[in-house]
């Protein structure tokens, strides 16, 4: 009886870290949408990189991951996220800012197939009419861009793919997070490319992080389950 109420007493209290850790990360994730469009560019660069940072932190104080490849392959993807977060602040940095993401979507790939994977037949489908779509759109508009952009969305697409077939290959609560965190990537980075290629419109910048921001807290979730 003693050791059951320890347990429970253990459980609700990472209960309530959780919760607590959730609502820290949404607000901070909420103050850089305000701020990329309500303050100084100062404040929008200290927030735009701040939520990412705390989930390489949780992920690290809430998980044994020394012998966990997946969650290892998590951790070094958010950290390349962090980078290419830091450079897209400056225009002039936009290229290494693009192969930082993509070299951390190449971790996510080596993650996602890690513990086993199936072919996703329709998403597999629909990813690919979607990304040759997107090429045909904005591709007349990259300028010295379209070799960079090719390879990344080639990447990006391979990331969902990824995802969703491990979804497919194991139908559990880590892969459904890690397959909604990939597709929420791939629609952030689809506004972005056809925010700064093809048209710009003015709620893209909140759309895009938003789903950047919850695409990558529901990655880094399907490492603490």
């Amino acid at each position: 009886m003693k050791s059951h109420f320890r347990f429970t007493n253990y459980s609700s209290y990472f209960l309530v870290v959780e919760i607590q850790s959730i609502i820290l990360f949404m607000g901070l994730s909420a103050l850089a949408v305000v701020t990329k469009y309500q303050s100084p560019i100062n404040a929008y660069r200290l927030f735009k990189i701040t939520p990412i940072f705390f989930l390489i932190i949780w992920i690290i104080e809430s998980n044994n991951f020394q012998n966990d490849f997946y969650t290892k392959t998590i951790l070094v993807g958010l950290c390349f996220s962090v980078m290419g977060d830091f450079l897209l602040l400056y225009p002039s940095q936009f290229k290494s800012g693009l192969f930082s993401f993509l070299i951390g979507h190449v971790w996510y790939i080596l993650g996602f197939i890690s513990t086993g994977w199936k072919f996703p037949f329709l998403p597999t489908s629909l990813i690919l009419i979607l990304s040759i779509g997107m090429i045909l759109k904005i591709y007349p508009n990259v300028g010295k861009l379209r070799i960079p952009v090719l390879i990344y969305i080639s990447i990006i697409a391979c990331m969902g793919i990824s995802a969703l077939g491990r979804l497919e290959a194991f139908q559990s609560t880590p892969s459904m997070l890690g397959a909604l965190g990939a597709t929420l990537f791939m629609i952030s980075d689809g506004v972005l490319g056809w925010n700064k290629f093809k048209k710009p419109f003015p709620l893209a910048e909140a759309i895009i992080l938003t789903t950047y921001y919850l695409g990558q807290w529901m990655i880094a979730l399907s490492t603490l389950y």
